[in-house]
Parts: structure tokens; sequence; C-alpha cells
């Protein structure tokens, strides 16, 4: 566990989480928040800009009411079809981040100013699928790669609901596994279950690797 009052050093250490996807980087954020850090997910700020009334308004504009639910909200599968398939893919993905990415880094940004003040706080996580495609990863002091088999990643996906294009058109659509964990400074194995994920982090906190600056 995080101690209360590091004695080493002060300020706070962000690390962000890299890994192909299905590698389990949520979980290795949620396990560390468990163990005493503050998280930032962009996917739950990604969330939070779906939900704003201009960015809304402009992706209606462009896609129609196709793209909303039966309660007039932003439908995040409908979004996915045309961001991740068809040959306009590229093309309307990069229209999508140019709207919300400046959102999620406007959140990003404060997160980290705000934590980085506090004495008393020794880890912050920052859980981005595209970390160090959107340049987010410059935020960061340290980055850990999750390393899993990729046909464990790819049963995880499917457990999810996922074909195995989609899954392939995500990934196809991130940095390659190989240039993410050439980017991190530590690896942690997810290859088996949650409770031998968090001994492997334990020991990572407990070892300081994760705290050192």
């Amino acid at each position: 566990m995080l101690s209360d009052k590091p004695e080493s050093r002060s300020g706070t250490i962000v690390v962000g989480i890299l890994g192909g996807i299905g590698s389990g980087k949520s979980l290795v954020a949620e396990q560390l928040r468990q163990m005493g850090a503050e998280v930032f997910s962009a996917d739950e700020a990604g969330h939070q800009a779906l939900g704003d009334s201009a960015v809304m308004e402009t992706l209606v504009g462009r896609w129609g009411d196709a793209v909303l639910d039966s309660h007039g909200h932003l439908e995040r599968q409908a979004i996915a079809e045309r961001v991740f398939h068809g040959p306009e893919a590229d093309r309307e993905r990069e229209f999508l981040e140019g709207l919300t990415h400046p959102w999620i880094a406007r959140e990003m940004s404060l997160f980290v100013d705000r934590l980085r003040q506090r004495a008393d706080l020794q880890l912050a996580v920052i859980d981005a699928a595209l970390l160090v495609e959107a340049g987010w990863d410059k935020a960061c002091d340290k980055l850990l790669f999750v390393e899993v088999d990729d046909e464990i990643r790819w049963d995880r996906c499917r457990e999810r609901g996922w074909s195995r294009q989609q899954w392939e058109a995500r990934e196809a659509s991130q940095l390659s596994i190989d240039e993410k964990r050439a980017r991190a400074s530590l690896v942690i194995e997810n290859n088996s279950d949650p409770e031998s994920l968090r001994s492997r982090l334990a020991m990572l906190v407990d070892e300081q690797e994760l705290l050192d600056s």
C-alpha cells in the first residue's frame, strides 16, 4: 500500500498506463487506486465530452440523428461504427478526436496540476488508451506498460461482445504494441488473474519502482 507520508521526496509522481486493447490498463489503474493513488480516466472524460451540448450538436450535424439513442443522448456504439469501420473511418475518427481531445486534455491538465501540489499524495495515474498518440504522455513522469499475450487480449475483448474485426480495427488505430513497450520505463505482466496482477503491482509499489523520480 502507498504510505500516507512519503519521506524520500515531495510532490506526486504521475504514471501513465500503456498497453494494447484488452491488456487490462483500467484494471491496473483501479488496483492502484485501491492502493491509494488518484486516477484520471480519459474514457470517463470522453463520456463527459460527449454529454456537452456543443459537442453533441456538432456530431449530430455531421452524422445525423442515427448517432442518438432513444433518450436523445449520443450512442457510443453508433459513433464507434463510424470511426473504426468503413472507408472514411480515419477521417471521421480525426474529426471526433478534434472535438473530444481538447476537452480531455483540459481536464487532464487540471488533474495533474492539482495533484502535483499535494505533498501528501505519492502517486497519480493516467489511464488513457491514446496516451502517446495524443501527446498526453508528456504529463507523466513514468510510463508503465501492461504486457499481455495477443490471444489473451483477444479472448478478453471477445468476452466484451466484440468481433475479431472490431478488435483488430481498434488495434490498428493505435500505436503498435512494440512502440508502446519501447516507450515504457516499467513493464508488468497481466496474463492471468486480477489477484496475481495485484501482487505484481504491490511489489512495484513496495520496491519503490513506481515512485522513484
